[in-house]
């Protein structure tokens, strides 16, 4: 993100992989207790723009809100018995803020300096993130009618065999089915197979805001365009 903002990865499925896999078991299910450590770990192998100095910090701040506070939009992609992707969901994007920047992210900075992992310059940047959740005016909030949003992580060797796009037509559905008016989703602008997955999806290109992200050797500024896709017509 930029001095404005803090990157929140939308969509990670990489690149295809080497191998493809055929006649393997997978399925799409809901999130269960036990899969905490499994999500948690998908996070942190696939997250890039945040400090890594502090791995527990990186999974607190990806994966708190949507497995302790809206479970029942987080999806599982499960192969041959396995966790090998996720999609973390939420339906109102304006508790999802309000709930990081006055729970989940005060919470899980105070658990990293009690571990005493990162230091002031993470804690001045994670400030920003603080900020930035409970007023989403500095990181443009989305159009009105689009309050809800998801993410996506694939563990690297189960990229590209669709599970992306069947984790997304079943969060799509949930949306249908629950009446929400519309979902949006970031992506950052040099990121164009993710900007081509949603828009195969039917998501349109709304507008962009800069954003910080943090590099080993500091933070640097880039940019994220926000998609949105209509789903249900409310009068």
């Amino acid at each position: 993100m930029a001095p404005s903002s803090f990157y929140y990865p939308t969509l990670n499925t990489g690149a295809p992989p080497a191998r493809l896999y055929t006649n393997v078991n997978s399925e799409i299910r809901k999130f269960k207790k036990t899969d905490r450590n499994s999500v948690r770990n998908i996070a942190n192998s696939t997250a890039t723009g945040y400090p890594r100095s502090d791995l527990q910090l990186v999974a607190d701040l990806l994966t708190n809100y949507y497995v302790d506070y809206e479970p029942e939009h987080l999806l599982i992609a499960q192969v041959e018995g396995e966790v090998v992707g996720y999609l973390s969901g939420c339906f109102n994007g304006s508790r999802c803020r309000w709930i990081k920047g006055t729970r989940v992210i005060p919470k899980a900075v105070v658990k990293a300096l009690l571990r005493g992992e990162i230091g002031w310059k993470e804690v001045r940047y994670l400030g920003s993130f603080i900020y930035v959740a409970m007023h989403s005016g500095l990181r443009n909030a989305p159009p009105s009618g689009y309050p809800a949003h998801f993410h996506i992580n694939i563990a690297e060797d189960w990229r590209g065999e669709g599970l992306g796009t069947r984790l997304a037509n079943e969060f799509l559905s949930m949306l249908k089915e629950s009446g929400v008016s519309g979902v949006h989703v970031r992506v950052r602008k040099n990121n164009r197979r993710a900007s081509k997955f949603f828009r195969s999806l039917g998501f349109t290109r709304e507008k962009g805001y800069p954003i910080l992200v943090a590099e080993e050797d500091g933070f640097r500024t880039s940019r994220s365009i926000i998609y949105t896709k209509k789903i249900n017509c409310v009068s």
